[in-house]
């Protein structure tokens, strides 16, 4: 048995271990058994409670810039890589070796079994791969000792040296079948030349390009372990640090919560209406006074007007009488009856609200306002009871979910150490091999180029000289021994045709080794690189490398037992194609029960201390939410005179006429009168001009802001009256019904309080500890299904491979099997070749079947005179 010193895997192993190591964490996990179990109430939950707050879980920032890509183009070398790969596919088996030829044994080295012993299961494996290459060698052989043979026998004159100067019978039609033959020959190694040049520098680009591929893929990586790090962070560290702000929040607020909602399930939040009214009082009051005011301030007002009024209008009056002998005193006089001017709005309809006031002054004496805040303040009483019972409880519910918190975050840190420890990794062993890689290739591949492109240079030429050939035979003339023949003629051809198969006899051997030569490294690494890369999962390569490579020892704890089926690269891969989480890659259900983790809240006593909180919410006195004075003082409200103030009057004050003469219409034809008087009444003009001055004072001065105090008067009724009604249609109407209420909800509290406040209390804690539940809930859930969703490693390991194999590898066998079927060509080239050249040099046509024994006598008669006898 002969020993194979252990593979160098590191690098190949980088893009399948990427997702692996994140398996630690869940094994973390599992240490921690027995999470949230629902607090079981012993009573139906109350319809629409919900005391707590809605967690505002923050969502991971991820780059989706991957950068890896499948595409490739053949550019038109598809049908070319199609055959070449049928044609590995025909002579070779699938797997790249037989089965038990190569094993691992115990010190993890790779073992070859004996050949002499194993060489019929060898012959049998690799038999159509050896015929290829011994035909390929003995043809290599072969052609340059026939080529040798060919020139000697040339060179005596034989193997078509030399020809009959013309035509046999059928040597036209021998020439264009050859030719035809010759053609579609050349044409064929014309495609064959396009390809090998085609394939090598399709070949070259792919090399060039190979470490660019492979250092966006490992970029993807890296970017794939960062994005892994950040939804890692966010669910196990952020998310619950969010968890543990809100249910602080949600135990600092339950006293308040919870005397919410047994308002709401008692009715008693009739109390803040009820509590609205009487402190709405002194609102009400405030416009009462302010209307009283303003009633004040019109009667005041409107009795100096119209005693004002009636003193200018008894001196107009007295003045237009001394001049009734003028037509503008007669005039003014017909048109207005100064006796009528007086105060037009009689101010007293207004309601008087004293009484109204002495009532609100009453009830206010009387502590309305304090009787029904007692009650509010007693029912409030509740949440300072309640926020005391449970004071004490706070802290240990807080501690013990910080326990839990530490404990995944332990597991996060974990998570992310090691993730930072394989991005590590992939900079201080990747980045290195991948600097040799690629000096390894600018160093080295050009020679490679350059052979190839050697070898396409020399089938070009001769492609060319067989081209040249067929066109002058084709095309030329017939050769002559004239200094003025053609230079592409039929014997032009022939030399050309001649030159090409020297060439062929002189290049086959090599172009065939060069052949020979990519062909073994072409068809090995197909089959035991790339065949096994595409195909993993039905690779016994890949079962040796699983063997050499334990990737459980990345994710199984220190001195865990072996799981039943130890995941391998296949797994991964396949895995990875289709986009499973981390916790699905490494198939850790069968090691981990990830569920588990919902059993923190019994492991870490919060369930318990949710007991104890619930359990020290009670209610356990009497509450009286309303006085026996505060109901009479607020039926006296009810049936007070607020209930009978007449507010359309304000709104019919406003729209009435205020004086019986518009005061500046009367100043401006006193204006008037006063100006067309003749002089001889100049103390009558001046005394009218005073007179309409008094009235424009009286207008601008009186009138307009007892208007103005009108409107004010009609704006506050109007908002009194709407403060009175209080959402209902009257005070009383208000009193009364939240009066009602209000007993309904004593009887509520009296009845059934303590019941609903243990009652309430229990779905506080039931529903406080769902939050716990769906955080916990949301781990399992993402860590078992999206939680490093591998589709960018299965991107990058796509990508990886099309790099390699699409890109190099097909392009690398396109070239040897444009060669090689080149080559192969050159045997009908070369016979079809020396067949023309013979027919081509005949100068002369075909003299006839009567004519042509006399001409080769003639010409080859050896014992004949052909010196003509002198006379």
């Amino acid at each position: 048995m002969v020993r194979v010193n252990k593979l160098n895997l590191k690098c190949l192993m980088l893009i399948f271990v990427i997702p692996l190591i994140t398996g630690d964490v869940l094994t973390h996990f599992a240490k921690h058994k027995n999470m949230i179990r629902v607090m079981e109430a012993t009573t139906e939950p109350l319809n629409n409670v919900s005391p707590y707050e809605q967690v505002q879980y923050s969502v991971a920032n991820l780059s989706t810039d991957f950068k890896s890509s499948t595409k490739f183009q053949p550019r038109g070398m598809a049908h070319l890589y199609l055959l070449t790969e049928k044609f590995i596919s025909y002579i070779g088996k699938e797997q790249a070796f037989p089965e038990g030829f190569l094993e691992v044994n115990e010190e993890n080295t790779i073992q070859v079994a004996d050949i002499g012993k194993e060489w019929p299961v060898l012959l049998h494996h690799y038999g159509a791969i050896l015929i290829v290459i011994l035909c390929a060698v003995l043809f290599a052989t072969i052609m340059p000792i026939i080529g040798l043979t060919f020139c000697c026998c040339r060179c005596v004159g034989r193997c078509g040296a030399r020809t009959q100067p013309f035509d046999k019978r059928y040597d036209p039609c021998r020439r264009h079948f050859y030719g035809a033959i010759l053609v579609i020959i050349t044409v064929l190694i014309s495609f064959g030349v396009i390809c090998a040049f085609s394939t090598n520098e399709v070949l070259e680009e792919g090399v060039t390009d190979l470490p660019k591929h492979v250092r966006v893929a490992l970029t993807d990586s890296e970017l794939y372990i960062n994005n892994t790090k950040k939804e890692v962070y966010t669910l196990l560290i952020t998310n619950f640090k969010e968890l543990e702000r809100t249910l602080s929040n949600i135990l600092q607020a339950s006293g308040k919560i919870l005397l919410n909602k047994l308002a709401q399930a008692t009715k008693a939040s009739v109390l803040s209406n009820l509590t609205n009214v009487v402190e709405g009082l002194s609102t009400i009051k405030n416009d009462l006074n302010k209307i009283n005011s303003l009633s004040l301030s019109l009667h005041e007002r409107s009795s100096r007007l119209d005693y004002g009024l009636k003193q200018i209008g008894s001196k107009i009056l007295q003045d237009i009488r001394q001049c009734q002998r003028e037509l503008p005193c007669r005039e003014f006089n017909r048109k207005y009856n100064v006796d009528e001017l007086s105060l037009e709005t009689n101010f007293s309809q207004l309601p008087n609200v004293t009484a109204s006031l002495k009532n609100l002054s009453d009830l206010s004496a009387a502590g309305i306002e304090n009787e029904v805040l007692k009650g509010k303040r007693e029912f409030e009483k509740i949440q300072s009871y309640i926020q005391e019972s449970v004071e004490n409880t706070i802290p240990l519910i807080m501690g013990n979910i910080n326990k839990t918190g530490k404990a995944i975050e332990e597991g996060a840190v974990r998570v992310i150490t090691i993730l930072q420890r394989m991005k590590d990794v992939i900079s201080s062993h990747v980045n290195e091999p991948m600097e040799s890689g690629q000096t390894m290739i600018e160093k080295f591949s050009p020679y490679r180029y350059y052979v190839c492109f050697a070898v396409s240079c020399t089938l070009l030429i001769i492609l060319l000289f067989l081209t040249f050939g067929l066109l002058c035979g084709c095309c030329g003339g017939r050769p002559n021994s004239g200094y003025q023949e053609d230079c592409c003629n039929k014997g032009a051809g022939s030399r050309n045709l001649m030159i090409a198969v020297w060439l062929m006899f002189l290049t086959s051997g090599v172009l065939m080794a060069i052949a020979l030569i990519y062909f073994v490294a072409g068809i090995t690494t197909d089959k035991l690189v790339c065949h096994s890369l595409k195909n993993p999962h039905n690779s016994r390569t890949f079962n040796l490398l699983d063997q050499l490579a334990d990737v459980n020892r990345f994710y199984k704890s220190p001195g865990a037992e072996p799981i039943y089926d130890p995941i391998n690269l296949r797994t991964i891969i396949r895995a990875c194609h289709r986009n499973l989480s981390l916790y699905q890659v490494l198939q850790l259900e069968k090691e981990i029960d990830i569920s588990e983790v919902a059993n923190y809240p019994n492991k870490f006593g919060v369930n318990d201390r949710i007991i104890e909180l619930v359990n020290n919410i009670k209610l356990d006195y009497d509450i009286n939410i309303i006085t026996e004075d505060a109901s009479n003082l607020l039926r006296h409200l009810a049936y007070s005179e607020l209930n009978n103030i007449n507010f359309p009057a304000y709104t019919n004050v406003i729209g009435e006429k205020m004086t019986s003469i518009d005061l500046l219409q009367l100043a401006t034809a006193l204006n008037e009168t006063a100006s067309q008087l003749p002089p001889l009444y100049i103390n009558i003009t001046y005394s009218l001009y005073n007179s309409a001055m008094y009235l424009q004072t009286h207008q601008i001065y009186q009138v307009a802001e007892m208007i103005s105090i009108t409107k004010e008067l009609e704006s506050i009724a109007a908002q009194l009256q709407e403060h009175l009604k209080f959402n209902h249609t009257s005070l009383k109407n208000a009193v009364e019904h939240l009066l009602e209420e209000v007993k309904t909800a004593q009887e509520k509290l009296q009845i059934r309080g303590r019941g609903i406040v243990t009652k309430l209390a229990t779905d506080f804690g039931n529903e406080f500890i769902s939050h716990i539940q769906e955080y916990l809930g949301k781990v399992v859930s993402r860590m078992q299904f999206d939680i490093g969703r591998c589709a960018p490693v299965s991107q990058a390991y796509n990508a990886t491979v099309i790099a390699g194999c699409n890109r190099i590898l097909y392009p690398f066998n396109g070239f040897w099997f444009s060669v090689g079927a080149v080559v192969l060509l050159f045997i009908p080239a070369i016979i079809i070749s020396i067949i023309l050249s013979g027919l081509y040099q005949k100068s002369d046509k075909y003299p006839g079947p009567l004519v042509e024994p006399e001409y080769l006598y003639n010409l080859y008669g050896g014992d004949r005179d052909d010196i003509p006898l002198s006379r």
